[in-house]
């Protein structure tokens, strides 16, 4: 009799334990949602995201649900977050879903896209890849020679310059115009001095005869598909 009653009384709580899953998950369902993005660039590594956070029953997105827009990059081989700067807001939606902000380029020819966390009510969810189309270019072997000189000697530069139609894998940039810019010690503005053009392997040089120490650098400007290119800092040359 008591082993029927134990069995009974499992069975019972059994049939308890597996009803509670069910009701705690109606109680805890999200409404799913869906995030849609469109990106622009410009030569000089500006970035505009705008796009729509949807909730897939109908209902109106609220305002004030912060996004976050990550890219992928080739050099590094992982997803970064783009993170504003200064003066730069964040991805934040508005009444209805809509978002806009404008920001750096983080990934150069690089693959974007928008996470939204969810909260609460409402699902996470992760837009579609977003492929960066502007090229980036990039220089190699920049070189200035020689670093300690004679008065009005001349100073040689040389570099190449290479992008990468396809992402990640770079190959001579011919037929570009690149600047080299001097700044003599004691000024304050730069000056361009030579725009050699590059040569069917991406190669481009110049020279300068140097009264006094100066500061030297180069840009490559870019242009409707391309991004812009110039060193972290300048190099210095000595004048004995």
């Amino acid at each position: 009799m008591r082993k029927s009653l134990l069995i009974a009384s499992t069975a019972a709580a059994a049939a308890t334990l597996v009803a509670a899953p069910a009701t705690a998950n109606a109680a805890t369902a999200k409404t799913p949602t869906k995030v849609t993005f469109g990106m622009s660039t410009t030569w000089d590594a500006k970035l505009t995201i705008s796009g729509k956070v949807t909730a897939t029953n109908g209902t109106v997105f609220p305002a004030g649900k912060w996004l976050t827009a990550e890219c992928y990059s080739q050099q590094q081989h992982k997803w970064l977050t783009v993170k504003p700067g200064p003066g730069q807001k964040p991805l934040v939606t508005r009444v209805g879903g809509a978002f806009s902000s404008n920001l750096s380029v983080y990934c150069s020819h690089g693959t974007y896209r928008v996470r939204f966390p969810g909260d609460p009510t409402l699902a996470p969810s992760t837009s579609p890849n977003v492929q960066d189309k502007r090229i980036n270019a990039l220089t190699y072997g920049w070189k200035v020679t020689p670093r300690n000189i004679r008065k009005n000697g001349y100073v040689y530069f040389s570099g190449t310059l290479k992008h990468d139609p396809t992402p990640g894998h770079y190959v001579p940039f011919k037929g570009q115009q690149v600047y080299l810019y001097v700044k003599l010690k004691g000024e304050k503005s730069w000056s361009w001095f030579a725009r050699p053009k590059t040569d069917s392997k991406g190669r481009f040089s110049g020279k300068f005869r140097i009264p006094k120490d100066a500061y030297f650098t180069f840009e490559y400007f870019g242009d409707k598909s391309h991004y812009y290119d110039a060193p972290l800092k300048a190099t210095f040359v000595n004048v004995r």
